[in-house]
């Protein structure tokens, strides 16, 4: 805690006192002109005589003291709200504070009118950090390899990008997709125990009672097959009744010369080349992410972020209305534990973008790093690189300062961590395949049957993507 300092301004003479609480809580204490507590309460005392009726005047006419004597505690408590909007506003102002959320009005002074009001506020801002530590770090990180299984799935998935689905009148196989009706009736029974109309399911799941599955495999499309079946361990003799409507089997087009071509290549070996070429970079990139992701993750373990509350409430509030704004307040009262277990998550994840972004533009600010506007363009290049399907949109977002100082941002983190990288030493901890990274994390159940999370804040957020993308509607 540093002691308070006056700062001197010209507004109105005002004198605020900024008392430094940690690196996000600052504490205002200024007094209101008695000049302009004075005047509130006129204007107040105005307002509510025009509003009264006061027997034996007309409206508007009854002297200000009977109204003060009639209505002191409302003209009291008006004229305090009317300063307290202007004057807190007024010191945050005259500070060159610029908070995050909204300020706190902590205590007032006695509200008369021939004497200064004084006022204390808190009011929370976002962090000026110096950070140590960075320079020199000795990290670990695992190294991804590609091999030529990672390969051959990539070249795999090429052509499943280019799969077709195609009917299927007869010979069903597991894995075909179908719509179909049934009905299974036990021996006796006056009604079946079970009837599906119309109901698309995949030829083999295990969600589908098992006479259903067997029978699609002897199917015509369009034709009804029935089927008298034995009792079976604990099942009866049954009916079993199928009429499969329509079929259609997801066909691959073969790796060939042809899909080649298909895909711009000139032939087979031209296609692996590019398709190596494409793994070969997936690989540094995530390599690239590894280090820097532990760089940052290095920074700040060694230094205190803190968050402002309120800030991070807001962000939170806003996501939530995002996705569950179209709810009515029923429904969300019915998603109980889920919503509330969402917004805890929601808020770590949250608070863990932040911390990252922060200690990004500190490094940024620290070396002085400043993206020109080719490095701009490259970077929504790049975006439009990752998303082509939404490349119109991306221009649009990007085509305004906002969202010119919004790539600006990014790409100052990207060179922050690129630094840092460089100002760091490191050693392989490990190998694994491209396959493996790309493998979902295993999820261990937490005491609560929920699934526990992985301690490590915001790996998929590098530069605070979670709180600001191109999505998102805040700075």
């Amino acid at each position: 805690m540093t002691a308070a300092q006056p700062n001197q301004t010209n507004n109105q003479n005002l004198d605020v006192q900024v008392e430094t609480l940690g690196q996000v809580r600052r504490r205002l204490r200024f007094s209101v002109p008695q000049a302009q507590v004075a005047a509130a309460f006129v204007q107040t005392t105005a307002k509510f005589a025009g509003k009264v009726r006061v027997a034996g005047f007309r409206p508007g006419k009854a002297p200000a003291a009977m109204i003060e004597r009639m209505h002191g505690v409302e003209i009291r408590r008006t004229a305090l709200d009317d300063l307290l909007k202007i004057w807190v506003f007024k010191a945050i102002q005259a500070t060159g504070l610029n908070p995050v959320g909204r300020p706190e009005v902590e205590s007032v002074g006695e509200l008369t009118r021939d004497k200064p009001l004084t006022v204390q506020v808190m009011c929370e801002v976002l962090p000026t950090l110096e950070l140590v530590g960075y320079e020199g770090a000795a990290l670990t990180t695992d190294t991804v390899v590609a091999d030529a299984e990672d390969v051959a799935a990539a070249l795999e998935q090429k052509a499943r990008d280019r799969a077709e689905q195609v009917p299927v009148e007869t010979g069903l196989q597991n894995g075909d997709e179908a719509v179909a009706s049934w009905s299974i009736t036990d021996a006796g029974a006056d009604a079946p125990r079970e009837t599906a109309e119309q109901r698309r399911f995949v030829v083999g799941a295990e969600h589908v009672p098992f006479e259903i599955n067997e029978l699609a495999l002897k199917a015509t499309t369009g034709a009804e097959i029935v089927e008298d079946r034995a009792a079976e361990g604990t099942l009866t003799a049954r009916k079993v009744t199928l009429t499969v409507h329509e079929a259609h089997r997801t066909e691959i087009p073969k790796l060939d010369d042809e899909l080649a071509k298909d895909l711009g290549h000139a032939d087979l070996a031209a296609l692996q080349a590019a398709v190596q070429a494409e793994v070969d970079a997936e690989v540094a990139k995530r390599n690239l992410d590894a280090r820097r992701n532990a760089a940052v993750d290095h920074i700040l373990a060694h230094n205190t972020v803190e968050l402002p509350s309120s800030f991070v409430d807001e962000l939170v509030d806003q996501q939530l209305a995002q996705s569950f704004g179209h709810l009515d307040e029923k429904t969300l009262k019915s998603l109980g534990r889920f919503f509330q277990q969402m917004r805890v998550d929601m808020r770590k994840n949250t608070e863990g973008a932040l911390r990252r972004g922060l200690a990004l533009e500190a490094i940024a600010d620290k070396l002085e790093i400043a993206p020109d506007d080719a490095a701009i363009d490259a970077k929504l290049a790049e975006l439009i690189a990752q998303n082509p399907s939404r490349q119109e949109r991306l221009k649009r977002e990007y085509q305004g300062q906002a969202g010119r100082d919004e790539l600006r941002r990014r790409v100052r983190s990207d060179l922050a961590m690129d630094e840092l990288v460089k100002l760091a030493t490191f050693t392989e901890g490990g190998q694994k395949t491209l396959r493996a990274a790309k493998a979902p994390a295993p999820q261990e159940l937490a005491d609560d049957g929920g699934f526990a999370e992985d301690d490590h804040e915001g790996h998929d957020h590098a530069h605070g993507e979670h709180v600001h993308d191109e999505n998102c509607n805040h700075g």
